[in-house]
């Protein structure tokens, strides 16, 4: 009977030291699950701040190129300014600086990319899926609705330029810039309307584009700084 019992209890030992290697197994998968699923959040995650950093990057980098180009713009501004301000003066062609205008006016030459290769690759990936929807609508608003009114404005600068290289400095002998200044100006005198209109109509769109220019520098610091503070709540 004695014999038994010690059995018995050598049993439940058994037992006892049997369950207890297996909620150790247990354990230790499911320690090992929530290492593996904190690492892949960690992952994750890390991955999601380099992707909102090339955002920024490639944003700030538009940014600096439109303001480069909108500079530039507002000296064309000033040149066609200075021109049409001495022909209603003067009624006559001011030859300071007479060949950088003519090679502005036949510059049909502009052209924007509205996308860039990072956005294109941003665009692919798992951001979209986790950003708020809100700044995704804003951040495609500043792609596919500002540049895109940029890159109109460069198309109807070049063809505005195109019409008047084509239909009026090369048939009125414009187009060389090698001739004093002078001559061009003798050239100019025989349709000077011509001149003066075609100045007048490249100037308001060089006006339009410096607009559009300022107004997706505004939007791109408005998104950068939210995308600052998406980061910072990662």
């Amino acid at each position: 009977m004695i014999k038994n019992l010690n059995n018995m209890d050598n049993w439940k030992d058994l037992i006892r030291y049997g369950i207890g290697e297996v909620l150790l197994v247990v354990i230790g998968i499911l320690i090992a699950l929530q290492i593996n699923n904190w690492n892949e959040n960690k992952k994750q995650r890390l991955n999601e701040i380099e992707l909102v950093d090339l955002l920024i990057t490639d944003l700030n980098d538009r940014k600096a190129e439109n303001i480069r180009d909108r500079e530039y713009g507002l000296g064309i501004v000033d040149d066609f300014k200075r021109t049409l301000k001495y022909w209603k003066e003067n009624t006559d062609i001011d030859t300071t600086g007479l060949k950088k205008v003519l090679e502005l006016l036949a510059g049909d030459y502009w052209y924007y990319h509205n996308e860039t290769p990072t956005y294109k690759r941003l665009s692919n990936s798992t951001l979209w899926e986790r950003i708020p929807d809100t700044l995704a609508t804003q951040i495609n608003n500043i792609y596919y609705t500002r540049f895109t009114a940029i890159k109109i404005r460069f198309e109807k600068t070049r063809e505005y330029a195109a019409s008047c290289k084509l239909d009026y400095l090369r048939p009125s002998g414009l187009i060389n810039l090698e001739q004093t200044s002078t001559d061009l100006k003798k050239k100019l005198l025989l349709e000077p309307e011509k001149f003066i209109s075609y100045l007048e109509l490249l100037l308001v769109n060089i006006q339009r584009l410096n607009t559009v220019f300022l107004q997706s520098e505004e939007s791109i610091e408005e998104v950068v700084k939210k995308l600052y503070i998406y980061k910072k709540s990662l």
